[in-house]
């Protein structure tokens, strides 16, 4: 089945100035694919096959649970279920004969089985129903709990990470796991309700960006066996041969149905800088220079600001 293109154009930094506000949109009131949790376009397969490489290498250094117990594991899958089928039912179908659930999904060409707790009869491909659902999509996945002892990260599949690993976070509240960012410490201390209130009033949709030296959708901190740190890292950039990406991730929080939780949805795009329209261009050194010290050496910019506004100024000169 021919898929239909998605060329969203994401760049938070239209505005010139970074900022690290959470910038939550309705899902219910945006527009067009944008009133989805999953983005499934013409370049799918690119993600899945980055997932597919992942499972590969070892699955177990994207893909990570705690205290994710079976109740919630249902209602999470039951929730991606229905969202895949709702938002996209000429790409998966559901039905049950004798007892067992099938969900076929075309893009992969897998039919998946689950019992009516909605469990995995066959973990030969998949670790588990979770896992398995999440690899028919572009996007990554994490579920976050809220109860008497505050929240917690239960399960994170994340094969397109940005510089983070997901057994640095499971188990851990949103506090500790943002406290690397600079410019969240208001933020930090006030989310609890923030996030909780998502539960009642989402889902939402939101978005992040940083710059990197290629279109590498994995970049787990620690590179593969066999592939060096400098080859595998991403930023390091060349004034001499220069390439840059705005790398913006669109993100979802929905409540799962039933319990005090939420579904965060990663989806990565990238956009070559050298075609940015002029005012894009403007608009990124201005958003660059508008960062503090801490968030350049964050984002990984601290040692290249100079060279990659001068090279954005030449290019804005050439162009005019």
């Amino acid at each position: 089945m021919p898929l239909s293109a998605l060329k969203p154009k994401y760049l938070p930094f239209i505005h010139g100035k970074y900022t690290t506000v959470p910038g939550l949109k309705s899902l219910a009131k945006a527009a067009g694919r944008d009133r989805f949790i999953s983005q499934i376009g013409d370049d799918v397969h690119e993600y899945l096959s980055n997932k597919e490489l992942c499972r590969k290498e070892d699955l177990r250094r994207y893909y990570t649970e705690q205290d994710f117990d079976e109740p919630l594991k249902k209602a999470t899958n039951e929730y991606l279920a229905n969202t895949f089928l709702k938002e996209y039912p000429e790409l998966f179908k559901f039905h049950e004969k004798k007892g067992i659930f099938h969900l076929e999904c075309s893009l992969t060409g897998d039919d998946l089985e689950f019992d009516k707790s909605f469990n995995l009869f066959d973990n030969s491909k998949y670790l588990s129903a979770f896992d398995a659902l999440c690899s028919q999509v572009p996007e990554d996945f994490a579920v976050l709990t809220f109860d008497e002892n505050g929240d917690s990260i239960r399960s994170i599949h994340l094969c397109a990470p940005n510089y983070w690993a997901p057994e640095d976070k499971i188990g851990r509240n949103f506090d500790a796991v943002h406290e690397p960012v600079p410019g969240l410490e208001k933020i930090r201390r006030h989310y609890y309700p923030l996030l909780r209130s998502i539960i009642d009033k989402g889902p939402f949709y939101r978005f992040g960006w940083g710059i990197g030296t290629d279109r590498r959708l994995n970049h787990h901190p620690e590179p593969p066996a066999g592939i060096p740190h400098d080859e595998w890292y991403g930023r390091r950039f060349d004034a001499g041969n220069p390439a840059l990406y705005i790398r913006t991730e669109r993100q979802t929080l929905s409540g799962i149905p039933g319990f005090q939780a939420l579904l965060f949805t990663i989806r990565t795009y990238f956009y070559e800088v050298k075609s940015l329209e002029i005012h894009e261009k403007k608009a990124l050194i201005s958003a660059i220079e508008s960062m503090t010290p801490a968030t350049l050496r964050y984002k990984g910019l601290d040692k290249s600001k100079d060279d990659i506004i001068a090279w954005l100024r030449e290019l804005i000169t050439r162009n005019q």
